[in-house]
């Protein structure tokens, strides 16, 4: 096939019965005497490749592209190659930013409404957080699609911001008011989560909080500087397995203390309103929904697979805990009942909780520097390309 394109090109004569066999050999140079005939045959050949290639065509001081680059080959579905994301990555990247080491304490804020209206609003808020995410993602991949962010070389992550998200479709008011608001967030769990970081590693190795939890943040920040999206998201792959098994651990060691799956009778559902900011920080995850779309590569089929599963995992594990922590405080004489985790801690294992609430921080803060970093190299590139 390759030969009858390259044929027709050097000779397009022949795709004409009534052209002269005198003039058809004329004008195919079969004799190779006429150098000119063989220039404008090498280049009607080299510009039926790239037509062939989709590509540009190839001028006289260019360089031809193989040939079975340039008429053999396809491009992939999507425009690039090899998928460079994982949903194995993205998913954990979701999982890590949503459970941090507030979720022990949770139990703490929903204990006067009770498990049942609790547990009700947090299905609500999850509903409520999956849609929003998934409509971030239907804006970002539109808009990656729309300049072509997708389908590169694999160089790097290339990501749209909240920001750019908003200025594109409320204007640009809506794109700084989103950027501030964003920089708030980012900032306010930044300092957060440095500062119980900080906290536990205090506890465990008895340097001074301040250092602790600055050189916890500078480690992680080195990691993403270093390493970027790609062995970021390895990393926090492993942490969140080792999180994620530790929280099965604490949930069992607190069934085996007398609490279980059980409905406690308690239902105060004008509690509830209380306990909603508590349940949402939670669960949310959407300063890190951009990331995962560059990191998908704007593929929708696979980013709405890893938000369901990714705000899955959270959901179920919150419940479980819960419902095994409101169990256990129902069961107790003691009205100090609820402090669950100094019962962990003194009965049971120490280590487990306090590595469990240093991997919590550790992945939440990975999804949250990942994020900002990406924000702020977004906004730097967009500048840097007005002039």
């Amino acid at each position: 096939m390759q030969g009858t394109v390259i044929r027709r090109a050097l000779c397009p004569a022949k795709l004409h019965r009534h052209v002269p066999s005198s003039l058809s050999r004329g004008l195919c140079c079969r004799g190779g005497s006429d150098t000119r005939c063989g220039a404008a045959a090498g280049k009607r050949a080299r510009a039926v490749a790239a037509r062939a290639r989709g590509g540009p065509e190839v001028g006289d001081g260019d360089q031809a592209p193989p040939l079975q680059d340039a008429v053999g080959a396809s491009p992939p579905p999507g425009g690039g190659g090899a998928k460079r994301g994982s949903v194995a990555g993205a998913v954990a990247l979701i999982i890590g930013t949503s459970i941090g080491s507030g979720i022990l304490a949770v139990p703490q804020s929903t204990a006067p409404a009770g498990f049942v209206p609790s547990a009700v609003c947090m299905v609500v808020c999850w509903a409520f957080l999956v849609a929003e995410a998934l409509l971030i993602a239907e804006i970002n991949v539109h808009l990656r699609r729309k300049s072509k962010k997708d389908g590169g070389d694999g160089a790097g992550v290339e990501v749209i911001s909240m920001k750019s998200m908003a200025q594109a479709t409320l204007g640009e008011w809506g794109g700084n008011l989103a950027a501030t608001a964003y920089l708030f967030l980012s900032y306010t769990s930044m300092v957060a989560y440095t500062s119980k970081s900080g906290e536990v590693l205090s506890r465990a190795i008895g340097v001074p909080e301040p250092v602790s939890g600055a050189a916890f943040t500078a480690a992680l920040a080195l990691l993403i500087a270093g390493g970027g999206t790609g062995v970021t998201a390895q990393v926090n792959q492993v942490l969140t397995f080792f999180m994620i098994g530790l929280l099965l651990t604490i949930e069992v060691s607190a069934v085996a203390f007398g609490g279980g799956l059980s409905l406690p009778a308690s239902a105060h559902w004008e509690q509830v309103p209380a306990a909603l900011p508590v349940i949402i920080f939670t669960l949310v995850y959407h300063d890190i929904a951009p990331v995962i779309c560059a990191y998908l590569e704007g593929d929708l089929a696979r980013i709405r697979l890893a938000i369901l599963v990714g705000s899955l995992v959270p959901l179920v594990s919150l419940l479980v805990w819960d419902d095994v922590a409101l169990t256990l405080a129902a069961s107790s004489t003691d009205p100090n009942s609820l402090g669950i985790l100094d019962k962990l801690e003194t009965e049971w294992s120490y280590a487990v909780v306090e590595t469990f609430s240093l991997l919590a921080v550790g992945t939440s803060l990975i999804g949250t520097l990942l994020a900002a970093s990406q924000f702020f190299i977004e906004q730097m590139t967009n500048r840097r390309g007005r002039f």
